[in-house]
């Protein structure tokens, strides 16, 4: 197993969610509920709930996932690559999509918060097992 894959992936949804805020804005501005001035400077208008937490979401993808990317890196450059991590890695993956998923759709604060939290615990124990094995 290789840990280049949940990286990839991680990766690959990030940038497919792109897809889900671009397709959210422009689906906003042709209905009217936005301005196309809006998205120059985010001023002057409120843009409705679908457009914000897709757009939370996405930046979110570029907060916590950075320590993940930098632990793989690290990871594969002192060739410490093995089961355990990359097992690590695809759990949290997959909990990023499903908290992409809560967030984007009935975004329950409390269902969201839990597989966050259970994520940020993964990038931890990644973290954590990293240093212990340099």
């Amino acid at each position: 197993m290789n840990i280049i894959y949940p990286m990839g992936l991680m990766a690959i949804f990030t940038l497919l969610y792109s897809v889900v805020v671009v397709v959210g804005r422009v689906k906003a501005m042709k209905k009217g509920h936005v301005s196309p001035k809006y998205f120059k400077e985010h001023v002057d208008d409120t843009p409705p709930s679908y457009v914000r937490k897709a757009t939370r979401q996405w930046s979110n993808l570029y907060e916590v996932p950075v320590l993940f990317y930098a632990a793989c890196a690290v990871i594969l450059a002192l060739r410490l690559d093995d089961q355990i991590f990359t097992y690590m890695a695809y759990i949290f993956v997959g909990l990023r999509v499903v908290q992409g998923y809560i967030h984007t759709t009935y975004n329950n604060i409390n269902h969201r918060f839990m597989v966050f939290l259970f994520g940020l615990i993964i990038v931890l124990a990644i973290w954590i097992r990293l240093l212990l094995m340099v």
